[in-house]
């Protein structure tokens, strides 16, 4: 699978359901999120502020990453426990991948509101996200079981110490049905 035909495969409206556990305190939550992504074409003016803000240019003149595409991720979240929902608008912009070789690609991918470093890798049809902080350490990895039901788990490392574990399972909302014959 081409890399950009997987982050177009990402776009729609998906429900989820996610389970987090702290690896050092045995503590687990339920929580559930309506999420809606948007795929954008790498010249969209959104996109083109995230690279000022990156201070990185759509020119690959003297061989920086161009924009490969963006994704624009509306969230609503709740967690057991909470009465309001959590609601966050994050832009995603995965640069080209570098030198991509046997279907594996690999690449920086810039946050809106971040400047921690993030990087991906598409294999084997799944995508990997680490990013690296000030105060965190994260690994996401995503893969589609089928078109309407992805997986995600994630594992997070603060700097004290604590660890959390994530699963989620999600699937996509507003499917029509198959034309029946």
């Amino acid at each position: 699978m081409e890399i950009v035909n997987f982050f177009e495969k990402l776009a729609g409206r998906w429900f989820s359901q996610r389970t987090t556990h702290a690896l050092s305190t045995q503590q687990s939550k339920a929580g559930k999120s309506d999420l809606e992504v948007e795929f954008l074409a790498p010249e969209d003016a959104e996109i083109v502020q995230i690279l000022k803000a990156h201070n990185t240019s759509m020119a690959s003149a003297q061989g920086e990453a161009t924009p490969l595409c963006g994704l624009r991720i509306k969230q609503s979240s709740t967690v057991d426990g909470d009465t309001k929902p959590t609601v966050a608008t994050t832009m995603l912009v995965p640069l080209t991948p570098n030198n991509p070789t046997d279907g594996v690609y690999s690449g920086t991918m810039l946050r809106s509101g971040s400047q921690d470093k993030s990087t991906y890798t598409l294999e084997d049809e799944v995508l990997t996200i680490t990013s690296d902080g000030k105060e965190a350490r994260s690994e996401e990895r995503m893969w589609f079981i089928t078109e309407n039901l992805r997986m995600r788990t994630g594992i997070t490392e603060l700097t004290n110490g604590l660890r959390v574990a994530s699963f989620c399972s999600e699937i996509r909302l507003g499917v029509k049905p198959p034309k029946e014959n």
